[in-house]
């Protein structure tokens, strides 16, 4: 479900910044896809998703289908700020609502919050981003998440490594944080990340 996510935010953020969607070899090499054929698995399950239409024969024939054009849309609160304790939907806390594709999200109970800081560039993630998150206090090693600390909110991937929990940045110049040895702190996850939201 990520990866598929992913790619389909790659090709959108090409076109919205090059005019035009890439070719096969350049979804593979920005994932680590060896083989066409691995892409095209991809870009079956979001065309059968209506999310993207392909042209045959084409190096680039790789279209967005309209917004809304199947499916439909989701509220969503974004907010403002995470008080201590985790995500409070009342008005005082609520910086507004965005419209998410029901499609790019799971059907859980969901929130939304501005991504601060460039430490999950790496993923693709960038200041400014809306990161939609689905509630979820048990997300699997290896997803990203929205964690509380204290009263800072942060978005990391979480990594369970023997008998610690780190909260790992994609990009070089930050350290992991290693929640095993922050006793004392008022820690919680709050939730994993479900679709990231940008504007231009």
């Amino acid at each position: 479900m990520e990866r598929k996510r992913k790619i389909y935010e790659f090709i959108r953020d090409e076109i919205s910044r090059r005019g035009r969607p890439p070719t096969l070899r350049e979804i593979g090499g920005r994932f680590g896809i060896s083989s066409t054929n691995g892409v095209r698995y991809f870009l079956d399950k979001l065309e059968a998703d209506g999310l993207i239409k392909r042209s045959a024969n084409t190096a680039r024939g790789i279209s967005l289908v309209e917004h809304g054009s199947r499916g439909g849309t989701r509220s969503v609160p974004l907010l403002g700020r995470v008080p201590a304790g985790g995500p409070d939907f009342g008005e005082e806390h609520r910086e507004g609502h965005i419209l998410v594709d029901e499609r790019l999200v799971g059907g859980g109970d969901l929130f939304a919050v501005r991504v601060r800081g460039d430490s999950m560039i790496g993923a693709g993630i960038h200041d400014g981003d809306v990161a939609v998150v689905e509630r979820d206090q048990a997300p699997r090693s290896g997803e990203i998440v929205v964690a509380l600390i204290d009263d800072e909110v942060t978005l990391k991937r979480l990594v369970r490594k023997g008998g610690a929990v780190l909260l790992k940045p994609e990009n070089d110049m930050y350290e992991d944080i290693d929640l095993s040895e922050m006793s004392g702190r008022n820690i919680s996850i709050l939730g994993r990340l479900e679709a990231i939201v940008r504007t231009y």
